[in-house]
Protein backbone atom coordinates (compact mmCIF):
# COMPACT_ATOMS: atom_id res chain seq x y z
CA UNK A 1 0.00 0.00 0.00
CA UNK A 2 1.23 3.43 -1.00
CA UNK A 3 1.49 6.08 1.69
CA UNK A 4 -0.95 8.25 -0.16
CA UNK A 5 -3.26 5.15 0.26
CA UNK A 6 -2.48 4.18 3.73
CA UNK A 7 -4.60 3.75 5.98
CA UNK A 8 -7.11 2.73 4.27
CA UNK A 9 -7.90 -0.92 4.70
CA UNK A 10 -6.27 -1.32 8.25
CA UNK A 11 -7.38 -2.11 11.21
CA UNK A 12 -6.82 0.20 14.20
CA UNK A 13 -7.36 -0.05 17.74
CA UNK A 14 -8.11 3.49 19.28
CA UNK A 15 -8.08 3.91 23.27
CA UNK A 16 -9.95 7.15 24.85
CA UNK A 17 -12.94 7.14 21.64
CA UNK A 18 -15.90 7.84 23.07
CA UNK A 19 -14.88 11.41 23.72
CA UNK A 20 -12.15 14.46 22.89
CA UNK A 21 -9.10 13.25 21.02
CA UNK A 22 -9.49 9.71 20.95
CA UNK A 23 -12.85 10.67 18.97
CA UNK A 24 -11.52 12.79 17.00
CA UNK A 25 -8.68 10.00 15.93
CA UNK A 26 -11.44 7.65 15.65
CA UNK A 27 -13.23 9.85 13.00
CA UNK A 28 -10.18 10.60 11.33
CA UNK A 29 -8.99 6.85 10.38
CA UNK A 30 -13.32 6.02 9.54
CA UNK A 31 -12.97 8.67 7.10
CA UNK A 32 -9.45 7.47 5.82
CA UNK A 33 -11.23 3.93 5.12
CA UNK A 34 -9.30 2.20 8.27
CA UNK A 35 -11.38 -0.38 10.57
CA UNK A 36 -11.67 0.57 13.97
CA UNK A 37 -12.09 -0.92 17.61
CA UNK A 38 -13.11 1.71 20.17
CA UNK A 39 -12.24 1.80 23.45
CA UNK A 40 -12.95 3.59 26.36
CA UNK A 41 -14.18 2.53 29.87
CA UNK A 42 -17.68 4.88 29.08
CA UNK A 43 -19.73 2.40 27.34
CA UNK A 44 -22.57 4.34 26.99
CA UNK A 45 -21.22 7.24 25.19
CA UNK A 46 -19.12 4.60 23.45
CA UNK A 47 -22.22 3.04 22.43
CA UNK A 48 -23.29 6.15 20.56
CA UNK A 49 -19.90 6.78 19.16
CA UNK A 50 -19.79 3.21 17.39
CA UNK A 51 -23.62 3.84 15.87
CA UNK A 52 -22.03 7.53 14.42
CA UNK A 53 -19.24 5.97 12.75
CA UNK A 54 -21.25 2.88 11.54
CA UNK A 55 -24.17 4.97 10.04
CA UNK A 56 -21.78 7.59 8.81
CA UNK A 57 -20.41 4.40 6.86
CA UNK A 58 -17.25 3.00 9.10
CA UNK A 59 -16.29 -0.58 10.11
CA UNK A 60 -15.62 -0.29 14.00
CA UNK A 61 -16.42 -2.41 17.31
CA UNK A 62 -16.99 -0.71 20.66
CA UNK A 63 -15.03 -2.42 23.29
CA UNK A 64 -15.23 -0.92 26.70
CA UNK A 65 -12.88 -1.54 29.45
CA UNK A 66 -10.82 0.25 31.69
CA UNK A 67 -7.28 0.46 29.82
CA UNK A 68 -5.82 0.33 33.53
CA UNK A 69 -6.73 -3.08 33.84
CA UNK A 70 -3.99 -5.33 32.69
CA UNK A 71 -5.92 -8.34 32.56
CA UNK A 72 -8.52 -7.30 30.03
CA UNK A 73 -5.43 -5.95 27.29
CA UNK A 74 -5.81 -9.39 25.30
CA UNK A 75 -9.10 -10.52 25.47
CA UNK A 76 -9.57 -7.10 24.28
CA UNK A 77 -7.23 -7.18 21.36
CA UNK A 78 -8.61 -10.90 20.67
CA UNK A 79 -12.30 -9.73 20.65
CA UNK A 80 -11.22 -6.84 18.09
CA UNK A 81 -9.49 -8.77 15.86
CA UNK A 82 -11.89 -11.47 15.65
CA UNK A 83 -14.17 -9.06 14.30
CA UNK A 84 -12.59 -6.30 12.31
CA UNK A 85 -9.53 -7.73 11.54
CA UNK A 86 -5.75 -7.89 11.99
CA UNK A 87 -5.12 -4.46 14.26
CA UNK A 88 -1.79 -2.93 12.60
CA UNK A 89 -2.85 0.59 14.58
CA UNK A 90 -2.59 1.36 17.83
CA UNK A 91 -3.65 4.78 19.04
CA UNK A 92 -3.05 5.64 23.02
CA UNK A 93 -4.97 8.09 23.73
CA UNK A 94 -6.69 7.51 27.20
CA UNK A 95 -5.79 9.85 29.33
CA UNK A 96 -6.85 11.61 32.80
CA UNK A 97 -6.08 14.46 35.13
CA UNK A 98 -5.46 13.97 39.21
CA UNK A 99 -4.18 15.31 42.23
CA UNK A 100 -3.28 18.74 43.38
CA UNK A 101 -0.33 19.91 45.32
CA UNK A 102 2.27 16.90 45.93
CA UNK A 103 1.83 17.30 49.87
CA UNK A 104 -2.34 16.83 49.15
CA UNK A 105 -1.82 14.00 45.86
CA UNK A 106 -3.20 10.94 47.74
CA UNK A 107 -1.11 7.99 46.77
CA UNK A 108 -4.16 5.82 45.17
CA UNK A 109 -4.97 9.14 43.00
CA UNK A 110 -1.45 9.24 42.34
CA UNK A 111 -1.07 5.60 41.14
CA UNK A 112 -4.22 6.18 39.15
CA UNK A 113 -3.04 9.05 36.95
CA UNK A 114 -0.14 6.60 36.30
CA UNK A 115 -2.09 3.63 35.39
CA UNK A 116 -3.97 5.02 33.00
CA UNK A 117 -1.05 7.66 31.67
CA UNK A 118 1.70 5.19 31.16
CA UNK A 119 0.89 1.69 32.33
CA UNK A 120 -1.83 1.37 30.09
CA UNK A 121 0.08 2.54 27.62
CA UNK A 122 3.10 0.35 27.96
CA UNK A 123 0.78 -3.07 28.60
CA UNK A 124 -1.16 -1.61 25.32
CA UNK A 125 2.63 -1.95 23.21
CA UNK A 126 3.12 -5.11 24.96
CA UNK A 127 0.04 -6.41 23.36
CA UNK A 128 0.26 -5.21 20.53
CA UNK A 129 4.06 -5.36 19.28
CA UNK A 130 4.08 -9.48 19.09
CA UNK A 131 1.16 -9.00 16.73
CA UNK A 132 3.09 -6.71 14.72
CA UNK A 133 6.16 -8.21 14.72
CA UNK A 134 4.38 -11.67 13.89
CA UNK A 135 3.07 -10.76 11.44
CA UNK A 136 4.73 -8.28 9.26
CA UNK A 137 4.11 -5.55 7.22
CA UNK A 138 3.36 -1.88 8.02
CA UNK A 139 2.14 -0.63 11.64
CA UNK A 140 2.08 2.32 13.61
CA UNK A 141 1.97 3.08 17.52
CA UNK A 142 0.77 6.39 18.52
CA UNK A 143 1.15 7.71 22.41
CA UNK A 144 -0.43 10.76 23.52
CA UNK A 145 1.87 12.57 25.79
CA UNK A 146 1.03 16.44 26.77
CA UNK A 147 3.11 19.92 26.75
CA UNK A 148 2.45 19.03 30.01
CA UNK A 149 5.17 16.33 29.83
CA UNK A 150 7.95 18.65 28.21
CA UNK A 151 6.94 21.83 30.30
CA UNK A 152 6.60 21.18 34.03
CA UNK A 153 3.16 22.36 35.58
CA UNK A 154 2.42 22.84 38.87
CA UNK A 155 0.12 21.86 40.90
CA UNK A 156 -0.54 18.99 38.82
CA UNK A 157 2.44 16.95 39.50
CA UNK A 158 0.98 13.14 39.25
CA UNK A 159 -0.33 14.37 35.51
CA UNK A 160 2.65 16.32 34.48
CA UNK A 161 5.33 13.55 35.31
CA UNK A 162 3.31 10.84 34.18
CA UNK A 163 2.74 12.83 30.46
CA UNK A 164 6.75 12.81 31.32
CA UNK A 165 7.27 9.59 31.57
CA UNK A 166 5.03 9.05 28.39
CA UNK A 167 7.78 11.31 26.13
CA UNK A 168 10.60 9.21 27.61
CA UNK A 169 8.58 5.69 27.02
CA UNK A 170 8.06 6.96 23.13
CA UNK A 171 11.41 7.91 22.94
CA UNK A 172 13.07 4.96 23.60
CA UNK A 173 10.10 2.59 21.81
CA UNK A 174 10.92 4.59 18.95
CA UNK A 175 14.80 3.70 18.87
CA UNK A 176 13.89 0.10 19.36
CA UNK A 177 11.57 0.16 16.42
CA UNK A 178 14.34 1.92 14.33
CA UNK A 179 15.05 -1.04 12.16
CA UNK A 180 11.38 -2.29 11.33
CA UNK A 181 8.22 -1.21 9.95
CA UNK A 182 6.19 -0.29 12.84
CA UNK A 183 6.42 3.29 13.16
CA UNK A 184 6.10 5.32 16.23
CA UNK A 185 4.45 8.79 16.74
CA UNK A 186 4.06 10.77 19.99
CA UNK A 187 1.48 13.15 20.63
CA UNK A 188 2.14 16.41 22.58
CA UNK A 189 -1.07 18.33 22.67
CA UNK A 190 -1.69 22.09 24.11
CA UNK A 191 -4.45 22.52 24.62
CA UNK A 192 -7.75 21.01 23.20
CA UNK A 193 -11.69 21.12 23.57
CA UNK A 194 -11.56 17.78 25.41
CA UNK A 195 -13.70 16.63 28.87
CA UNK A 196 -10.89 15.71 30.47
CA UNK A 197 -11.00 17.95 33.49
CA UNK A 198 -15.02 16.60 33.94
CA UNK A 199 -14.73 12.91 33.26
CA UNK A 200 -11.30 12.71 34.93
CA UNK A 201 -12.72 14.86 38.13
CA UNK A 202 -15.48 12.64 38.45
CA UNK A 203 -13.44 9.56 38.27
CA UNK A 204 -10.68 11.04 40.98
CA UNK A 205 -14.39 11.68 42.76
CA UNK A 206 -15.41 7.97 42.89
CA UNK A 207 -12.18 6.60 43.71
CA UNK A 208 -12.26 8.89 46.78
CA UNK A 209 -15.73 8.23 48.03
CA UNK A 210 -16.41 11.97 47.83
CA UNK A 211 -18.14 14.77 45.55
CA UNK A 212 -16.52 15.91 42.87
CA UNK A 213 -15.32 19.56 42.51
CA UNK A 214 -17.51 20.76 40.13
CA UNK A 215 -16.59 24.51 40.54
CA UNK A 216 -12.95 23.35 39.98
CA UNK A 217 -13.56 21.05 36.64
CA UNK A 218 -16.08 23.47 35.65
CA UNK A 219 -13.17 26.55 35.45
CA UNK A 220 -10.24 24.18 34.17
CA UNK A 221 -12.44 23.22 31.47
CA UNK A 222 -13.58 26.76 30.36
CA UNK A 223 -9.88 27.74 29.46
CA UNK A 224 -9.69 24.29 27.73
CA UNK A 225 -13.02 25.10 25.83
CA UNK A 226 -10.90 27.52 23.78
CA UNK A 227 -8.27 25.42 22.36
CA UNK A 228 -8.05 23.33 19.44
CA UNK A 229 -11.36 21.39 18.05
CA UNK A 230 -10.31 17.59 18.45
CA UNK A 231 -11.44 16.56 15.28
CA UNK A 232 -9.15 18.49 13.62
CA UNK A 233 -6.49 17.80 16.00
CA UNK A 234 -7.58 14.25 15.06
CA UNK A 235 -7.01 14.94 11.33
CA UNK A 236 -3.44 16.11 12.16
CA UNK A 237 -2.93 12.92 13.81
CA UNK A 238 -4.01 10.77 10.93
CA UNK A 239 -1.85 12.75 8.54
CA UNK A 240 1.01 12.79 10.65
CA UNK A 241 0.57 8.48 10.79
CA UNK A 242 0.77 8.55 7.19
CA UNK A 243 3.87 10.62 6.95
CA UNK A 244 5.77 8.94 9.64
CA UNK A 245 6.11 12.03 11.92
CA UNK A 246 7.05 11.51 15.10
CA UNK A 247 6.71 14.64 17.27
CA UNK A 248 3.27 15.68 16.53
CA UNK A 249 2.26 19.09 18.44
CA UNK A 250 -0.76 21.63 18.38
CA UNK A 251 0.27 24.81 19.31
CA UNK A 252 3.08 26.99 18.20
CA UNK A 253 2.91 29.52 21.19
CA UNK A 254 4.66 26.31 23.77
CA UNK A 255 7.83 26.75 21.89
CA UNK A 256 9.68 29.56 23.75
CA UNK A 257 8.72 27.60 27.16
CA UNK A 258 10.00 24.30 25.88
CA UNK A 259 13.02 26.70 24.76
CA UNK A 260 13.49 27.70 28.23
CA UNK A 261 13.42 24.17 29.56
CA UNK A 262 15.98 23.06 27.23
CA UNK A 263 17.89 26.09 27.55
CA UNK A 264 18.07 25.16 31.62
CA UNK A 265 19.33 22.13 30.91
CA UNK A 266 21.77 22.61 28.11
CA UNK A 267 23.64 25.56 30.37
CA UNK A 268 23.67 23.13 33.34
CA UNK A 269 25.93 21.20 30.92
CA UNK A 270 27.90 23.29 29.02
CA UNK A 271 28.55 25.60 32.67
CA UNK A 272 30.11 21.85 33.96
CA UNK A 273 33.69 21.90 34.75
CA UNK A 274 33.78 17.87 34.00
CA UNK A 275 35.84 17.23 37.13
CA UNK A 276 34.66 13.88 36.75
CA UNK A 277 36.45 13.34 33.39
CA UNK A 278 35.18 11.70 30.51
CA UNK A 279 32.27 9.38 30.49
CA UNK A 280 32.60 6.11 28.64
CA UNK A 281 28.89 5.55 27.95
CA UNK A 282 28.72 8.56 26.73
CA UNK A 283 30.86 8.35 24.04
CA UNK A 284 30.10 5.27 23.06
CA UNK A 285 26.78 6.89 22.39
CA UNK A 286 28.16 9.30 20.62
CA UNK A 287 29.42 6.70 18.18
CA UNK A 288 26.64 5.47 17.63
CA UNK A 289 26.66 2.42 19.21
CA UNK A 290 23.89 1.05 22.22
CA UNK A 291 25.82 0.62 25.41
CA UNK A 292 23.37 -1.70 26.97
CA UNK A 293 23.24 -5.33 27.05
CA UNK A 294 20.04 -7.11 26.54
Amino acid sequence: MTTSQWPAGEAAFVTGAASGIGLGVARALVAAGAKVALADIDGDRLSVVADELTNAGGTVIAVPFDVGDADLWEVMADRAEASIGPISILSNIAGVNGGGPIDETPLEVWRWVYRINIEAQFIAAATFLPRFKGRGGRAHILNTASIAGVVPMAPVAAYSSSKSASVGFTFVLRDELENTDIGVSLLVPGSVDTRINTTAGQAEAELLGREMDTELAEANSRLLAKGADPDRVGEQVVEAMKQQQFVIVTHREWHPLVQRVHDEIENAYTEFDGRHGVDPTAEVMLQGVNPISS
